[in-house]
């Protein structure tokens, strides 16, 4: 299923990327949603909505990329002993 968007945007943030075919159009959405959703996730970690696994699979990423992200943020996750099992065997 696919949807049709229509939005407008100022001319300096098309100026890299001009008449791209609509694959190109595709993949700058698809980044721009997994960034969104990384933020949205660190934000719910940081409000103290759940662990940085819990909020992860809440908004549809890996939990893997969530802690790289947190961790260029300078979040460092807590981890139950558990947690660290998990983390070394997987």
């Amino acid at each position: 299923m696919t949807k049709e968007i229509v939005i407008q945007v100022p001319d300096e943030w098309l100026e890299i990327v001009g008449d791209a075919r609509p694959e190109v159009w595709q993949d700058i959405l698809r980044l721009g949603l997994h960034q969104y959703k990384i933020e949205r996730a660190l934000a719910m970690y940081r409000a103290g909505e759940g662990s940085l696994g819990y909020v992860a699979e809440r908004v549809g990423i890996p939990k893997q990329a969530l802690i790289r992200a947190a961790r260029l943020q300078g979040i460092e996750p807590e981890f139950d002993e558990e947690t660290v099992r998990e983390e070394l065997s997987g």
